[in-house]
């Protein structure tokens, strides 16, 4: 009876141990859920967007005289508040490559998160002839860094591509860089899990300049993150 007994307690034991250790490893499992990461940004004061973690580029070969900087009293209205950022020709030095990249703040990205933003051209598609074809890309990093290359065509960490507007440098409407605001839509993807990182716009233009080809102007404004609840 003893034996049975004691065989019994020691049993008993040992669904214990094993019932804490399963409690402990569905603890260890727990993720805390994320804040949301919404924001909006209406870059009315490049200085206000600084302050807030937004970083401003130029990675153009060679580089021009030009960053992003406030366009309303450069080339048109903005769309919402009173300013928006634009990139321009005068980026690149006469002729070269046009790289111009504004970085966002860190955020906590998830799958399924959206960049809304509105964006247009200081072209006008209805007289072809005096076109010079702009390009924006939105790309994302999941790398809380602003590392973008060494050189005007690379892009560093920020290696998912979310939106490439006109990427082939067309004239002709509709197919050109719409020439009034337009609202854009990207949904972070191939994420494992909650991973800070940044997103970021790129003016990026080939025979641009002065004596290009292509580049003339773009505008950016009410950039939306909308984080997943």
């Amino acid at each position: 009876m003893r034996r049975a007994t004691l065989g019994q307690f020691f049993f008993f034991l040992m669904n214990v141990a094993l019932l804490l250790q399963s409690c402990e490893d569905d603890k260890k499992e727990i993720i805390p859920p994320v804040p949301d990461q919404s924001f909006t940004e209406e870059f009315d004061n490049l200085t206000t967007a600084t302050s807030k973690g937004w970083q401003f580029i130029n990675h153009s070969d060679p580089v021009g005289a030009t960053n992003w900087r406030l366009g309303a009293s450069i080339y048109f209205p903005a769309y919402s508040g009173s300013n928006f950022i634009a990139a321009d020709y005068d980026a690149v030095n006469d002729n070269g490559t046009i790289s111009v990249w504004a970085i966002s703040p860190s955020v906590v990205m998830q799958n399924g998160d959206k960049i809304t933003f509105y964006t247009r051209s200081a072209n006008s598609n209805s007289d072809p002839a005096n076109v010079y074809p702009d390009r924006l890309q939105l790309r994302f990093s999941a790398e809380d860094t602003i590392d973008i290359g060494n050189g005007a065509d690379e892009v560093g960490v920020f290696t998912s591509g979310l939106i490439d507007i006109n990427p082939n440098l067309e004239v002709a409407s509709p197919i050109a860089y719409p020439d009034s605001w337009t609202r854009f839509e990207g949904t972070i993807y191939g994420l494992n899990g909650p991973t800070k990182g940044r997103f970021a716009f790129r003016y990026y233009v080939q025979d641009g300049g002065a004596s290009g080809a292509n580049g003339l102007a773009v505008g950016v404004d009410k950039v939306t993150y909308v984080g997943k609840q």
